[in-house]
């Protein structure tokens, strides 16, 4: 019986390397010589978890997010990756992966400390968002209890909707400044028209901003979000007047009013009649009798049958 092959520890190495794109300030160190990691956390759109990572310090935390083709491969030095996908990081503000843990601990009327911010069983190292320099903000969207030694946090609907607002406004105007083409459809921003584009480009980058905030917020507080913005549901909104386009004129077929084919029948109102020559004149005089016609001598002969 041939022996398997044995895996070598290179080839290890090689079957699980990915390709990654990050950001520098992911990857750097700290002074502590700590290193990135990365695990699952509850993700606060789905309430599944989600693949994210934190930097050296827990500092930032960044959505891992996958992308991959269905035939696809790296070549990697002088090696074929056979797993072509292609792992990229984008920052996340950590409020938006605290703010389900607040909206609940608030539905039970309850007041929560530092300690006990984020605690989840299922996923145990949601602690290390009490790490990140972005909790500093929580005042946006919690009411804060207590003195520095020891704070207690709510959620405040309202407090939440503002901070929410500028973030959506924020975005909007920097997809506007951008120029980014977000209407519908993927017609290139060069086909759009003109009229569409200048009449709805606020509302639009408004909409498309407040879709691209709520991949972070649940249903409900989408929602709110949406009417508190007023942004109507696109099958409700008034669409934007367009000038009609321009359709080729369609013609019925005229028969002409004369014949130009036939010959002139001299009626009234009819072309005047053409003065003859002389020649045609003389002609007309000759006696024609016993002439044949000059198309007979081009008439097959008929041959007699013999007898």
């Amino acid at each position: 019986m041939p022996k398997k092959a044995s895996t070598s520890p290179e080839d290890e190495k090689e079957q699980s390397q990915w390709v990654f794109l990050a950001e520098e300030s992911a990857l750097t160190q700290d002074t502590d010589n700590s290193k990135p990691v990365i695990c699952r956390l509850r993700h606060p759109r789905t309430d599944d978890g989600a693949m994210f990572m934190f930097s050296c310090g827990d500092t930032l935390v960044h959505e891992i997010i996958v992308f991959q083709e269905e035939y696809r491969s790296w070549f990697v030095g002088q090696t074929v990756q056979e797993d072509g996908s292609l792992y990229l990081t984008t920052r996340v503000d950590p409020i938006f992966l605290v703010l389900p843990y607040l909206i609940k601990a608030e539905k039970k009327g309850k007041l929560m400390t530092s300690d006990q911010l984020v605690i989840d069983d299922d996923f145990p190292e949601c602690n290390r968002l009490l790490s990140c320099t972005g909790l500093n903000e929580l005042h946006h969207v919690c009411d804060i209890k207590g003195d520095d030694d020891l704070k207690a946090y709510r959620y405040n609907k309202d407090k939440t909707l503002l901070w929410l607002k500028l973030k959506v406004t924020k975005l909007a105007d920097r997809l506007q400044e951008k120029r980014i083409n977000v209407s519908s459809g993927a017609a290139a921003a060069s086909y759009v028209k003109s009229l569409k584009t200048e009449a709805g480009s606020k509302d639009d980058c408004i909409r498309y901003a407040h879709g691209m905030v709520s991949d972070y917020l649940n249903e409900e507080v989408s929602q709110e979000l949406q009417e508190y913005l007023g942004i109507q549901n696109l099958q409700d909104a008034t669409p934007v007047s367009e000038p009609p386009t321009k359709k080729a004129k369609l013609v019925e077929k005229v028969d002409p009013e004369e014949n130009y084919y036939s010959t002139p029948t001299g009626k009234s109102g009819s072309q005047k009649p053409k003065k003859e020559s002389v020649a045609q004149k003389k002609l007309k005089q000759v006696d024609k009798s016993g002439m044949k016609n000059i198309a007979s001598f081009f008439s097959p002969k008929i041959k007699k049958e013999a007898k």
